[in-house]
């Protein structure tokens, strides 16, 4: 019995290390054997990658083999190797391919075709099948084969999908552009959810600036879709898609119209290409479908939105003029207070009130109409976010009105309901420039402190531009005056004091010349002009910033509003170029290097030097 044990005990012990012994010399063999063919030694490899294929037949080390004996053209070997292999797996095609690159290696062309001609003839019905063998016809760059592929599973596939990506992607790189259309547009058709990937690989194959011979392709057989099946709207929406990317933003419109007359959309579908042309500041053309939504009548579910929308276009067509009257803002005002008359108490009218009370306040000069319209709103019922944000605006309204602690106390409130949102940050950062102006420095530094790591962007940038304002001007040898003097400046700035503002900015200067806010007067002057719509002063003292004082915090900003000055109200995109260029090379990390990168391509597209 003992002596049976114990040869139990040593049959397993060699068992266990010789079988430990097994699997650790076979992870060597394949450590060097990689190692090896890396270093492009495959003379070397070969001999353990013949060793490893011996023991385990399996793919991996049949393809380093294989790649060791084609490497050193033993092509003789690499061919024998693939036939005994393809024997023992007839339907692996990653063998039988291997067999053909031994043949196209030796000057047997005719052989190797005769194995792809097989392998396309032999295809069975089955979708991965097909999708395996096209996809490694395309990655050998066997372009011609993998068409063949994919349209010999289109006619043994009848149901279902039908290679229409795949197919399409061939016929761009053969460079037939109707073909590549069609097989996208067909994926339409085999399903509507695929309209949003066919948009992105359309975008990807044409380039909407400048291949017009692929457009008007596009458009043609778009156009015969909709001539065949009218009711299908998927495609005069892409019809329109297209005329977006174009930036044809009328037929857009024209088209959109069509469809909703149509197929009776409500307007929904203009309501949507009349926002794509506000965004992209093509401000007549959004009036045109917001006015044909509003002309469908009040019934319709568009009909509010359209309306507030409307009277925002207008308000933005007048005030990006590079002059606007007073007579235009009236106008303008007019339209506000109609529809605030139509509307009553509809939430969509809350939206225009805001818009209303902004123009009251700081276009027409009515801050005490502003205060009335915003005092009475203020007891509808709304949600908390949207009290907040009217209380905000009351408070700056107050601020106009020279009420600044009544403003203090909204904003106070707003930032202890709201402390987590954006708009209580806003408000917080409202309440600290209310302490600003009057003088309480201490105070508002600990505020703006902690405004610094804000999560809203914007504002975390203002309080840090403030902050160091108050931290650099402070310091235990320099006087308050100069600083109240600019905080006063600062006030009277936001109260549209135009005159009485410049005139503060002005005594500092003489009062304190060599002063360290030297570059905050010269762009608080600048903001000044930008208000009174006086372009050329504004640039003239934004681009002093720029130039003397663009290594400090107000560089950027100095540079962006120049840019946004030439872009929107001086209509002089390439010069607008220049500073939006300046903000991507010289302000790199700045807050506006997303706003800037995307004119800067915009206009760049739009308007080539050349």
């Amino acid at each position: 019995m003992k002596n049976k044990k114990l040869l139990i005990f040593i049959v397993f012990t060699l068992f266990l290390f010789g079988g430990n012994h097994y699997s650790y010399a076979q992870t060597n063999d394949n450590k060097l054997a990689n190692h090896y063919f890396n270093k492009g030694e495959f003379a070397k490899a070969e001999v353990y990658f013949e060793k490893l294929y011996k023991k385990n037949k399996s793919k991996t080390y049949f393809i380093k083999f294989f790649e060791c004996l084609f490497y050193q053209e033993k092509y003789d070997d690499a061919e024998k190797l693939s036939k005994r292999q393809i024997k023992k797996y007839p339907f692996e095609i990653e063998y039988i391919f291997r067999l053909a690159e031994v043949f196209e290696k030796t000057n047997r062309q005719d052989e190797a075709d005769g194995i792809y001609d097989r392998l396309v003839k032999d295809l069975a019905p089955i979708q991965s099948n097909v999708t395996k063998l096209g996809k490694t016809f395309s990655n050998k760059t066997k372009f011609d084969y993998a068409l063949k592929t994919y349209l010999k599973g289109k006619k043994i596939i009848r149901q279902g999908y039908q290679f229409n990506i795949e197919l399409a992607k061939l016929y761009s790189a053969k460079n037939e552009p109707r073909l590549m259309i069609n097989e996208y547009l067909n994926l339409i058709d085999y399903s509507y959810s695929y309209k949003r990937s066919v948009q992105n690989y359309l975008a990807r194959a044409i380039d909407f600036e400048t291949e017009e011979d692929k457009i008007e392709i596009l458009k043609e057989e778009l156009l015969i879709r909709i001539q065949k099946n009218p009711s299908n709207q998927y495609f005069s929406e892409m019809l329109i898609w297209m005329y977006l990317q174009k930036k044809q933003f009328l037929n857009a419109v024209i088209q959109a119209k069509a469809l909703d007359k149509r197929l009776m959309l409500k307007g929904k579908k203009v309501y949507e290409i009349g926002n794509v042309c506000k965004s992209n500041k093509s401000y007549s053309n959004a009036r045109i479908a917001y006015q044909y939504v509003i002309n469908l009548g009040q019934n319709k579910p568009y009909y509010n939105l359209a309306i507030q929308h409307n009277l925002e276009v207008s308000f933005l067509e007048v005030t990006t003029k590079s002059n606007y009257s007073k007579v235009e803002l009236g106008a303008t005002v007019i339209d506000f207070e109609n529809a605030l008359s139509e509307l009553g108490g509809a939430e969509q009218s809350f939206s225009i009130v805001k818009q209303l009370a902004i123009i009251y306040a700081f276009y027409v000069h009515k801050p005490k109409k502003a205060e009335k319209l915003l005092s009475k709103t203020l007891e509808e019922s709304m949600t908390s976010k949207q009290e907040a944000e009217f209380k905000v605006l009351l408070g700056d309204v107050y601020v106009v009105n020279d009420r600044i602690w009544d403003a203090s106390l909204l904003y106070m409130q707003v930032a202890k309901e709201l402390s987590e949102d954006p708009i209580g940050h806003e408000a917080k950062f409202k309440n600290a420039k209310v302490f600003y102006y009057d003088g309480e420095f201490e105070y508002a530094k600990a505020q703006l402190d902690v405004l610094k790591a804000s999560t809203t962007k914007l504002i975390a940038n203002d309080a840090m531009e403030l902050y160091l304002l108050l931290q650099d001007n402070l310091g235990i040898d320099t006087a308050v005056v100069p600083v109240q003097m600019y905080a006063n400046a600062d006030l009277l700035l936001q109260q549209h004091k135009y005159i009485e503002a410049l005139a503060e900015l002005d005594s500092i200067s003489k009062l304190f010349p060599f002063h360290g806010l030297a570059d905050n007067i010269l762009f608080k002057k600048a903001e000044i002009y930008q208000k009174q719509q006086n372009w050329t002063k504004a640039i003239t003292f934004y681009d002093n910033v720029v130039k003397s004082y663009g290594f400090d915090i107000l560089g950027d900003d100095a540079a962006i509003n120049i840019a946004r000055i030439y872009d929107f109200h001086l209509k002089e995109p390439l010069k607008a170029k220049t500073y939006y260029k300046k903000i991507l090379f010289e302000f790199s990390a700045s807050l506006y290097s997303e706003e800037a990168r995307k004119r800067f391509r915009e206009i760049k597209e739009e308007l080539p030097e050349n």
